[in-house]
């Protein structure tokens, strides 16, 4: 389960905040909503449950803090990544690296949680950060890269930067396998990470024909 936080008395409430947050979010995409409860999410941050709801009002607030959470620190990425690279191969190449680094815990169960346990104005919000933090940094990759003249305008294949990034996002979701991942030494996770956004640069680059 990684590092339980206790006897956190003296932890001033900002960074006790962040610690129910990384808590939670540990707990939460590991076993699911319904398994775990805010006691035990009080009892691995060393706090009590009447502190862990001075922050959050219940556990569906405290779950959509998480999901929230998440979407900032990946948009924050992804864009930095743009930053850093400019050459659409590069920016492939890397975006996949991320995606298969950070999100190697199976995201699925989140997800679901999401739709099944949240109400429908958190829905939209979460879906809203979503949009903003994990696609767009895509959509941003496509059209500079056709900008630039390293691929093709969507248009010419009769589609948009949209569904191009939808693709690119369904594409790395589809090999991120991550308990085939997690269970190998670090040595061979790296190799295996590397080889698939390799592939993922070679296939959507250059296609398969010979």
């Amino acid at each position: 389960m990684g590092k339980d936080f206790k006897h956190n008395d003296e932890i001033n409430p900002k960074e006790t905040y962040q610690i129910i947050i990384q808590t939670a979010e540990r707990l939460f995409m590991e076993y699911g909503y319904r398994a775990v409860s805010t006691r035990q999410i009080a009892d691995l941050c060393g706090i009590t449950q009447p502190a862990l709801y001075h922050h959050f009002k219940n556990k569906q607030t405290l779950y959509v803090a998480v999901i929230e959470h998440a979407l900032h620190h990946t948009e924050k990425d992804l864009n930095g990544i743009l930053t850093q690279f400019t050459a659409f191969e590069d920016r492939l190449a890397q975006i996949t690296t991320y995606m298969m680094v950070h999100f190697e815990m199976d995201m699925s169960q989140m997800f679901h949680d999401m739709q099944h346990e949240i109400s429908p104005e958190d829905q939209q919000r979460v879906h809203q950060l979503w949009v903003k933090g994990f696609l767009m940094p895509i959509v941003t990759m496509i059209n500079d890269g056709v900008s630039n003249g390293e691929i093709k305008n969507p248009e010419e294949i009769d589609s948009t930067s949209t569904e191009m990034a939808f693709l690119i996002l369904n594409i790395i979701k589809s090999i991120l396998q991550p308990s085939n991942i997690v269970s190998l030494p670090k040595e061979e996770q790296s190799a295996m990470i590397k080889h698939k956004a390799n592939l993922i640069v070679e296939i959507f680059l250059k296609g398969i024909s010979s």
